[in-house]
């Protein structure tokens, strides 16, 4: 081997002996170390260039992050309100929003969900109370059916509602001043027609009331 080859050959292998002792070592430390990384938005690109993941602070100063389908449409939030409530929202394949789970202004959780048109069919709150309740509506958004605690004669007690399009009562289920259950029947007026109770003797009772409300019968 000619000197010239010699020198050649033991400077590449000199180089690649300070690589791996030295540069990469180094490397790997600073990787290593590497715990915080502090930016304003961070976004994360697919194979197209296209942002499927933001992390941003929003204009209330609170963070967020969202997630986004490869057309560029929003499918998924995560953030807090400007009061400080942290929220999460779910999007369809074309960006209607159809579901919401948060902080009610009570501290309480909230849950709505909307239809393909954007209009709320049904809600899950804790209410000022601390009690849990259920609303269901139409595909217009007219409450048809509530299921909530109502605190009265002095205790907490579970009722059920049935309500017509246009707000009125239909028909309830609901535990009576005893402790027994009870179901009332009311017209598009709102006016009583009939009950389903349990009687002074414990035993089963019907009463029914004509349009006015005026009572014509009951059984027993």
């Amino acid at each position: 081997m000619k000197a010239f080859e010699r020198i050649f050959l033991y400077s590449v292998l000199a180089i690649l002996v300070f690589y791996v002792f030295f540069v990469d070592n180094n490397v790997e430390s600073q990787v290593a170390i590497q715990e915080e990384i502090i930016a304003r938005r961070i976004a994360i690109v697919n194979d197209e260039g296209r942002e499927v993941v933001l992390l941003s602070a929003n204009e209330g100063a609170n963070g967020e992050i969202g997630l986004y389908n490869k057309n560029g449409t929003r499918i998924a939030y995560i953030g807090a309100s400007k009061d400080g409530y942290g929220g999460v929202a779910i999007f369809n394949k074309e960006g209607t929003l159809v579901a919401i789970m948060g902080a009610s202004e009570d501290d309480n959780g909230v849950i709505t969900i909307f239809n393909k048109e954007g209009t709320s069919v049904a809600n899950m709150v804790a209410d000022k109370n601390d009690n849990g309740g259920v609303v269901i509506s139409d595909k217009d958004g007219n409450t048809v059916v509530g299921m909530t605690v109502v605190n009265e004669w002095g205790r907490a007690n579970g009722a059920i509602s049935v309500i017509n399009k246009d707000g009125t009562l239909l028909a309830d289920i609901a535990p009576d001043e005893d402790g027994n259950g009870l179901i009332r029947i009311y017209n598009k007026k709102g006016t009583t027609l009939a009950g389903v109770g349990v009687t002074e003797n414990d035993n089963g009772g019907i009463v029914v009331y004509n349009k006015d409300g005026k009572r014509i019968g009951s059984l027993p």
